[in-house]
C-alpha cells in the first residue's frame, strides 16, 4: 500500500508536529529540533531525525510525548491538503501510526 501522505521536504516544511502541545515537553523533540536544520539538509530527510510529519511516518521515534495534551492536526496544511479527516486514523499520528 502507498503511504496517503508522502515523506518529503516539502510537507515536513508545512508540518506544525513540531510545535504541538504533545510534543512540548518531550526532551527527545527538543533535541531534535536543535539539529532540525542539519536535518533538513538531508537530500532525503532521515524520519529518524524529524520531529513531525507523523502522518506520513508513523508513530514518532520520541518516547516521551504526552498525548494527554492536544493534538493540533486538524490545523495543519498538510492535514488540510491531503483531506486527512476523512482517513484513518484522525490524529495523533505519533501515537496512532501515518495516515491511510
Amino acid at each position: 500500500m502507498s503511504q496517503k501522505v508522502p515523506f518529503d521536504l516539502s510537507n515536513v516544511k508545512k508540518c506544525v508536529c513540531p510545535g504541538c502541545p504533545v510534543q512540548a515537553k518531550s526532551g527527545c523533540v527538543a533535541g531534535l529540533k536543535k539539529q532540525l536544520a542539519g536535518a533538513l539538509a538531508k537530500t532525503p530527510p532521515k524520519k529518524e531525525e524529524i520531529p513531525g510529519a507523523y502522518c506520513a511516518t508513523g508513530r514518532a521515534t520520541c518516547t516521551d510525548l504526552d498525548p494527554s495534551q492536544p493534538c493540533q492536526c486538524g490545523g495543519c496544511p498538510v492535514f488540510s491538503e491531503y483531506n486527512l479527516a476523512s482517513g484513518k486514523p484522525a490524529g495523533y499520528y505519533c501515537r496512532d501510526g501515518q495516515a491511510m
